[in-house]
């Protein structure tokens, strides 16, 4: 623990942000104990670190990190265009659609992550993020364990036939934390510098984040754990300088990927082992997704749009398959991204991916500096690539791709630039920087961020916190009021404008609704509802079915 002690303020900022971005929930507070609440620490936290670039000495850092500062300049402007020009409405496309809140706040903040873990990406800073990593990891498994067993503490409400689902609120994101943690204990086996008992406990640490998975009845995990271990043995291989084997393991890799791949696709030999409900339903949320960005190439349909684009933007075969079929998300980070932003979006998170495999690239051909570590870190990263490839961008596991993105592109720039400096003055070198005496920047600096951060990404929570208190009164007065709390949110309109429609407050119910219908235009659950109330007016119904069948074209 004496690493943890000796970090500075943004490192110490860094990981207790981490730490509580993946494990905090709130229940017993608002309708969505799971994603907003992660949502609201992310935004605070990503703040708070943007505070800290008010230093000097952290503005230089930049500078080492030119290429990828530019990426992510990039990046952000073309979300901020997204965000202006999509045409989504401003509340959902900053914050996200209820239950992902994977709006242009979570992936601005996700960014500033980045940067961040790029400029604080010492092996000592390594060392602390991987023991923050295994202790996330370790309650996790705990609390999954008592999820399996029935002694979870909080009765939430369960969709899933599966309990075990973490702090994620969805056993396919538990499953796939878990194959990430097991792909990074695997890799600290292998380190041969710890002790027997220090590797023995990682063993067990991993065999049990194994069992974590099979608990959870989800096969991502295993996925990601099998893409991470395999680049764990191939990068390890090379390290050990036994080069034929290791490329005779990278090629089978690559091999096992693309058959992989294209059984996802319904291709291949692994076609029809793969060919089950949740992958077939998947290839349909791609092909919309692929059409959305055909459709609308430069800003995409906005931030998490997805769901309000995609009966517009279904197959054929979709509506055969399942017309009723509906989703709020790709299924798919890189899909999600290019229908909700467009092509420019695609190319430049392509582009943070390609920087991140080069630095691995030029670490392993340097031979310089290339330890188990840094191993861990590609193989917890290219396990959550692989996991992302198929899935949503949960913010608890967004947080944990995004920082070893950051942490591998930093890693390799920082030893680069420090090749031929003896290895006990890195060390005084990195312990003077973090004990440096603060300056007042330093200081103000994260403070201000704190309360921007506060000011930002807050309200949604506080909103949402005021309605869930106000809905436990069955006070229908409070319930009508608190549905117009800003920033406003269709979810919560819906179901208080359902509770007041069932008992009778047909009025409030249609102002309700037809505030909803102005203020989230492209909601097909907000026109379904003003369609059926019964104070609605034969022209808002006819209306109403107009909208309908203007966002689903399949409609009769």
């Amino acid at each position: 623990m004496r690493e943890l002690r000796n970090l500075g303020t943004r490192e110490k900022i860094f990981l207790f942000g981490f730490f509580l971005t993946i494990l905090t929930v709130t229940p017993y507070s608002v309708m969505d104990p799971i994603n907003l609440p992660k949502m609201s620490i992310l935004g605070v936290l990503g703040f708070t670190l943007l505070g800290a670039c008010i230093d000097g000495r952290v503005l230089s850092q930049f500078r080492n990190q030119k290429l990828l500062t530019v990426i992510m300049g990039l990046f952000v402007f073309q979300g901020l265009l997204v965000l202006a020009f999509s045409g989504r409405t401003l509340n959902e496309a900053l914050y996200g659609v209820s239950g992902r809140n994977t709006g242009f706040l979570t992936y601005l903040c996700f960014s500033i992550v980045l940067l961040t873990a790029s400029q604080i990406a010492s092996s000592s800073f390594i060392n602390s993020y991987q023991i923050v990593f295994i202790a996330v990891g370790l309650i996790l498994m705990v609390y999954g364990l008592m999820q399996y067993f029935g002694l979870e503490p909080f009765p939430y409400i369960n969709i899933y036939e599966n309990n075990v689902f973490g702090t994620f609120g969805n056993p396919n994101f538990q499953s796939a934390f878990m194959g990430i943690f097991g792909a990074l204990t695997f890799t600290l086996v292998l380190d041969e510098r710890n002790s027997i008992n220090k590797r023995l406990m990682l063993a067990l640490l991993m065999a049990t984040s194994v069992f974590s998975i099979f608990i959870t009845n989800s096969w991502q995990g295993f996925f990601n754990f099998a893409a991470g271990a395999g680049i764990a043995i191939t990068l390890n291989l090379f390290r050990l300088k036994k080069i034929r084997i290791g490329s005779i393991f990278l090629s089978l890799g690559i091999v096992s990927g693309l058959v992989v791949f294209l059984g996802l696709l319904n291709q291949g030999p692994l076609a029809s082992t793969l060919a089950k409900a949740s992958l077939s339903a998947r290839r349909l949320y791609w092909e919309a997704a692929i059409k959305m960005l055909a459709d609308r190439p430069f800003f995409g349909v906005g931030w998490d749009g997805f769901g309000d684009w995609f009966r517009r933007s279904r197959t054929s075969e979709a509506v055969e398959y399942n017309a009723g079929l509906v989703s709020d998300s790709a299924h798919s980070v890189p899909l999600d991204i290019a229908s909700g932003g467009g092509f420019p979006l695609l190319v430049l998170y392509l582009s943070l991916i390609a920087l991140g495999v080069l630095s691995v690239v030029r670490v392993v051909r340097s031979g310089r500096h290339f330890s188990v570590n840094y191993i861990a870190l590609i193989a917890a990263w290219g396990s959550y690539q692989a996991q992302s490839l198929i899935s949503i961008n949960q913010i608890g596991l967004g947080i944990v791709g995004w920082s070893l993105l950051g942490l591998i592109i930093g890693y390799s720039s920082i030893q680069s630039k420090e090749f031929g400096i003896p290895e006990e003055r890195k060390s005084k070198q990195v312990n003077k920087a973090q004990i440096a005496k603060p300056s007042f920047t330093s200081f103000v600096g994260p403070i201000i961020g704190l309360i921007i951060g506060c000011l930002v990404a807050l309200p949604p929570f506080i909103a949402a916190n005021r309605f869930y208190e106000g809905v436990k009164t069955s006070d229908a007065r409070v319930i009508n009021e608190n549905a117009y709390l800003k920033p406003f949110d269709s979810r919560r309109m819906l179901y208080a404008a359902s509770l007041l429609e069932s008992n009778k407050f047909y009025k409030e119910s249609l102002e309700i609704a037809k505030t909803m219908t102005k203020s989230f235009p492209d909601s097909f659950e907000a026109w379904t509802f003003l369609a059926t109330l019964t104070n609605a007016t034969e022209v808002e119904k006819e209306n109403a079915q107009s909208e309908l069948r203007r966002l689903d074209p399949s409609r009769k």
